[in-house]
């Protein structure tokens, strides 16, 4: 470095805990920093004396302020717990700066050193964080996946998570718990979701995620045209809820076009069957659906829960008076199943959002389906297209077979710009 050249800031991996893990560069260059930035604990152990500290504790937009301020007058270092390039204050910093010429010195991950205590390797590995987060698809990321490792804290405790798992009552797995990584105070457990639920670990805790057999899952194919006979009917004493049959579902689907981080709002869920090949397509993403009646409800509910589904959410009541507040990146799918009379306003108030979204419409009618395209006509949408599914099943008369129709539907599906 010449005199006329600002020191270059770093932000530095600090390993799982311990000092012992920090490796010889890394040490040197946190010697000469003249402001060590990092949590309270870091900065505690790495300290020395003189050197001024900055603690990360949730300001983070303050730190990046005084860096922005400081960097060319003071050789700073940012201390990042762990690996770098793994859930780390680096993505922020880079982005929120990008004008200021960071160093990045990368660290051994807790991941890694709790991986290596297992005998796991980090290829095979669903990586996810539900540190803050109170949803992050859990059910539907561990039971497609063979090891998933999650990074817990706040209410997403390890054994709050576990509790959770113990739902998937048709997976095998086998839960892992890395607590005080590294530091004397070390402690592994391994066992059966329902056994971790019943401890307490502390709030620095990995955990780990091995699912002997993903395919036992009650779905384990592409999802499109479920089986009927998956899907529960009936409640006690009451007659069987309608429901969207396979070959109509598996159509439905595909007008859709969903990927798998889809945010699609479905209206009239029904007995959650469109829902659940819905949730399965984007099991990165996140189902919003409404029904009004409450034994539709209730296996919908039963529905969920068989699938083991957690990306959706089930919301009590009417379009358009219930529709949910929009998520901040809008939806990009809109199926109406059912609309109780209400298209054109459910239609209106959805499509007025900003983002760009794919409409798909089920009716029975013709009153129906020409309520459905005026509809979707009124609010913009482009690309209008009209399919009629007309399906016919075999069903066995004496030694011989006979085709049996079902009911023909007609899907419009349109594009909102």
């Amino acid at each position: 470095m010449t005199n006329n050249q600002p020191p270059t800031p770093y932000i530095i991996g600090i390993g799982p805990g311990d000092a012992a893990y920090i490796y010889p560069l890394a040490q040197q260059l946190i010697a000469q920093a003249k402001v060590l930035i990092g949590g309270r604990r870091n900065l505690a152990e790495l300290a020395r004396p003189g050197q001024e500290t900055l603690v990360i504790d949730r300001g983070l937009a303050q730190v990046a302020e005084y860096i922005r301020e400081s960097w060319q007058s003071r050789r700073l270092v940012v201390l990042a717990s762990g690996d770098t390039s793994l859930f780390s204050v680096r993505a922020y910093l880079q982005k929120k700066l990008p004008e200021v010429p960071f160093g990045v010195l990368p660290g051994i991950s807790s991941l890694q050193y709790l991986l290596a205590r297992r005998g796991l390797n980090l290829n095979e590995l669903k990586i996810i964080t539900m540190h803050g987060a109170s949803n992050a698809n859990l059910l539907n990321t561990v039971m497609r996946e063979r090891a998933t490792a999650i990074f817990t804290g706040g209410e997403n405790s390890p054994q709050a998570i576990a509790a959770r798992l113990a739902a998937l009552d048709f997976a095998e797995l086998t839960l892992t718990v890395g607590e005080n990584l590294s530091y004397p105070d070390e402690r592994v457990v391994t066992g059966l979701p329902s056994q971790i639920a019943g401890q307490s670990f502390a709030p620095l805790s990995l955990m780990l995620v091995e699912n002997a057999g993903p395919e036992a899952r009650p779905w384990p194919y592409l999802p499109a045209g479920l089986p009927d006979e998956l899907f529960e009917r009936q409640t006690e004493g009451e007659r069987p809820v309608p429901m969207t049959k396979s070959e109509v579902r598996a159509v439905i689907t595909s007008k859709l076009r969903l990927r798998e981080n889809s945010r699609l709002l479905e209206i009239g869920s029904g007995t959650g069957s469109v829902t659940v090949e819905a949730a399965l397509a984007a099991h990165a993403g996140h189902v919003w659906t409404l029904e009004l009646n409450q034994q539709a409800q209730t296996l919908c509910r039963r529905n969920l829960a068989k699938f083991g589904l957690d990306n959706v959410t089930l919301i009590e009541g009417a379009a358009p008076e219930a529709l949910p507040p929009a998520p901040p990146e809008g939806y990009d799918c809109l199926f109406i199943g059912g609309s109780s009379g209400n298209l054109a306003a459910i239609a209106a108030q959805v499509c007025s959002q900003p983002q760009p979204l794919r409409v798909v419409v089920s009716a029975v009618t013709l009153e129906s389906v020409a309520e459905a395209m005026a509809a979707l006509q009124a609010v913009g949408c482009q690309d209008l297209e009209v399919v009629q599914v007309a399906v016919a099943r075999s069903r066995q008369a004496g030694r011989k077979h006979l085709m049996q129709a079902l009911n023909p539907i007609t899907i419009i599906a349109a594009n909102k710009v």
